[in-house]
């Protein structure tokens, strides 16, 4: 009887000491509740780090995250690998060294694969913005969106909401581009010709009367409507371009050639008459002088003033003879 009463006082007090035990551990890991502080008590776990006793994965020593305890709070960034378990920025790239995949920029989220990993990509190419030619995206490269700026209009070649202006689509901005409408025809020429530089199916070639009236001459044989600068156009519009721009001046002052032709010529004559009708040397001599001032001041051409002084020459020439004719006829009546 006495052994019946020690061997149930023995089942009595081992059933006390599971109880007690399973009271302080219900989760049955190496964490005891009360001793050690286990923080995730009704689940089994390992984690030894961030928080002792919560499941930890890949056994690294960092709990996996959970409703409760995300990676940001210290929970493992990398549940399903024991090489890394920290990711600041949250881009899923460790912040760790010596990985494949160790974050190049640990504080800036980005997917950036070449040459950086975990770097700024705006537009998303895998390219880190640092070494993208067009960082966003927009199809203007960095540089042309920062040409194309001025001091009221500034591009942000950062921002896809940033973009210059680009009507044909070539990738270079309207303010930088020689062919907006990318005809072959450079902007410059077509403003000059009243073609429209952004409509790229009207050239100097077809703009008036809805066909083209003109042609390119390339050499030999060859003839077509390409614009080629240093060769040979012929066309209405270029002829209408010289006509009205190059010879526009020239044929303004027509007349005013007239009116000083007729006047220099008028002069000519009224001289020519006086000389012709003066008895008077001292006069000739007088008009010889308004004579060579008058061309001087150059109301008279050079020519006109070598014909009247020959005029004049003459004219004393004639004087002289009838005098000399007059002298004898005097004496020989004596």
């Amino acid at each position: 009887m006495r052994r019946i009463l020690f061997w149930l006082t023995c089942l009595i007090f081992l059933l006390s000491i599971s109880v007690v035990s399973a009271s302080s551990n219900p989760d049955g890991d190496d964490f005891d509740e009360s001793e050690n502080g286990d923080d995730c008590p009704d689940v089994w776990g390992n984690s030894t780090f961030d928080r002792l006793g919560c499941l930890d994965s890949d056994g690294d020593g960092y709990s996996d995250p959970d409703s409760n305890w995300t990676a940001y709070q210290g929970a493992d960034a990398f549940p399903s690998r024991n090489d890394s378990w920290l990711d600041l920025d949250g881009d899923g790239y460790p912040n760790h060294f010596g990985l494949e995949d160790s974050d190049d920029c640990p504080f800036t989220p980005g997917q950036s694969k070449v040459i950086l990993k975990g770097c700024s990509d705006i537009d998303r190419d895998y390219v880190p913005d640092l070494y993208d030619d067009d960082a966003d995206g927009d199809g203007i490269r960095n540089e042309m969106e920062r040409a194309a700026s001025t001091g009221l209009n500034l591009f942000d070649p950062f921002s896809a909401d940033s973009t210059p202006s680009d009507v044909d689509f070539d990738t270079i901005p309207d303010v930088l581009d020689d062919d907006n409408d990318n005809d072959g025809w450079p902007d410059e020429i077509e403003i000059e010709r009243n073609s429209d530089p952004l409509d790229a199916d009207q050239t100097p070639l077809n703009q008036y009367f809805g066909f083209q009236t003109g042609i390119i001459y390339h050499g030999g044989l060859t003839f077509d409507d390409e614009f080629d600068e240093g060769e040979i156009e012929i066309s209405l519009s270029w002829f209408i371009s010289v006509l009205t721009g190059e010879l526009v001046i020239p044929i303004a002052l027509i007349p005013v050639y007239v009116f000083f032709f007729v006047v220099r010529r008028r002069k000519f004559n009224t001289i020519n008459t006086l000389i012709q009708i003066e008895n008077d040397p001292l006069r000739l001599r007088e008009l010889e002088a308004e004579v060579n001032e008058l061309v001087r001041s150059r109301s008279l051409k050079v020519y006109h003033g070598l014909v009247l002084r020959n005029t004049i020459e003459q004219r004393e020439n004639d004087l002289s003879l009838r005098d000399k004719s007059r002298y004898y006829a005097v004496n020989e009546s004596e």
